[in-house]
C-alpha cells in the first residue's frame, strides 16, 4: 500500500492595505504615525504626504555655515550673496501668506477634531482608548499638521537658501559685521537656525492652543476664533518686542531665544490645561 505524502503549502497571510506606504513612519512616536487609528481617522485620504527631509536641511545649513566661516578670510563672499536679496524680498510676502494659511488651517482642524468629540458625545469612548490622554491629544494635533508637512518643508528650504542676505543686512545695521566678525557670523547662523525651527514650533503651538479651546467648548466657531485670536496676539507681541529700544545681548535674546522659548511654554501650558478640561467631566 503506497502512502501518498502531500506537502502542506502555507496559506498566504493577508497584508494590511498600503502597509508599505506607512513604513516610513516607523521611527516616529506611535501617536504621530499615520497608522495611528486617531490620526488615520482624521486624515482620511490625505495620508499620502512625504516626510520632511531633515538631512537635506542639515546639509544646506552646513553649507551656509561653511560660507560664513570662509567669509572670515574672504569678506567678498558676503557681497556675492547680496544679489539674491531680490529673491528674498519676492519670496517674503509669499512665505508670510503661506505660513498664515498653514496656521489657520491646522489650528482650525485641530480645534474641530477636539470639539467634535464633545459635540458627538464620543469623548468618553475616546478616553477609553488604552493610551495616555496626552498621546490622544498629540494624535489629533499630528493629524492637523500632517496635511501641511510638505508645504512646511518647502518653506524651510526657502528660508535656509534665501533668507541669509536679508539677515546680513539686518544684522549689519544693528551690530555692524566688521565690529565683531566672528560673533556676528555666529549670530547670523543662530538666527537662521531659529528661523527654520520657528516654522515647525509655531504650528505645533497653534494646534496645542486649538486643542485647549476645543476641549473647553462645544462650538467650532468659538474654538477656532479663540485659537486664531490668541495666535494673532502672540505674533503681535513677538514683533512688538523686536522694536524695543534695546541693544547688544538683549537684542539677541529677543531675536533668537524668545521666539523659541515662548512657544514651548505656551504649548506646554495649553496641553496641561487641555488634559484638565477633558478629564473634568
Amino acid at each position: 500500500m503506497q502512502q501518498v505524502t502531500s506537502s502542506v503549502i502555507p496559506e498566504p497571510r493577508a497584508q494590511p492595505l498600503a502597509t508599505g506606504s506607512f513604513e516610513v513612519d516607523a521611527h516616529l512616536p506611535v501617536w504621530a504615525r499615520r497608522t495611528n487609528p486617531i490620526v488615520r481617522r482624521h486624515l482620511g485620504t490625505a495620508w499620502k504626504t512625504f516626510l520632511p527631509n531633515v538631512s537635506l536641511l542639515v546639509r544646506l545649513y552646513a553649507l551656509q555655515a561653511a560660507v560664513m566661516c570662509a567669509s572670515l578670510f574672504l569678506p567678498g563672499l558676503l557681497t556675492l550673496l547680496m544679489p539674491t536679496v531680490t529673491v528674498s524680498l519676492v519670496l517674503l510676502p509669499v512665505g508670510v501668506i503661506m505660513f498664515a494659511q498653514i496656521l489657520i488651517e491646522s489650528g482650525s482642524a485641530a480645534a474641530t477634531f477636539v470639539v467634535d468629540e464633545r459635540r458627538n458625545d464620543t469623548l468618553p469612548l475616546t478616553l477609553l482608548i488604552p493610551h495616555p490622554i496626552l498621546h490622544i491629544i498629540y494624535a489629533k494635533m499630528s493629524a492637523a499638521l500632517w496635511r501641511h508637512v510638505e508645504n512646511l518643508m518647502l518653506m524651510s528650504l526657502a528660508v535656509v537658501l534665501f533668507s541669509m542676505p536679508l539677515m546680513i543686512i539686518q544684522y549689519d545695521v544693528q551690530f555692524h559685521i566688521d565690529s565683531a566678525p566672528v560673533l556676528v557670523r555666529l549670530s547670523l547662523l543662530g538666527g537662521l537656525a531659529v528661523s527654520i525651527l520657528r516654522l515647525w514650533i509655531e504650528p505645533v503651538m497653534v494646534t496645542a492652543l486649538a486643542a485647549m479651546y476645543g476641549a473647553g467648548s462645544r462650538s467650532r466657531v468659538q474654538a477656532i476664533t479663540a485659537t486664531l485670536l490668541t495666535a494673532g496676539a502672540y505674533f503681535l507681541a513677538i514683533n512688538l518686542a523686536r522694536v524695543l529700544p534695546v541693544e547688544g545681548v538683549w537684542r539677541l535674546l529677543i531675536e533668537t531665544v524668545l521666539p523659541l522659548i515662548l512657544p514651548l511654554i505656551i504649548t506646554a501650558a495649553a496641553l496641561r490645561y487641555s488634559i484638565l478640561l477633558l478629564t473634568e467631566d
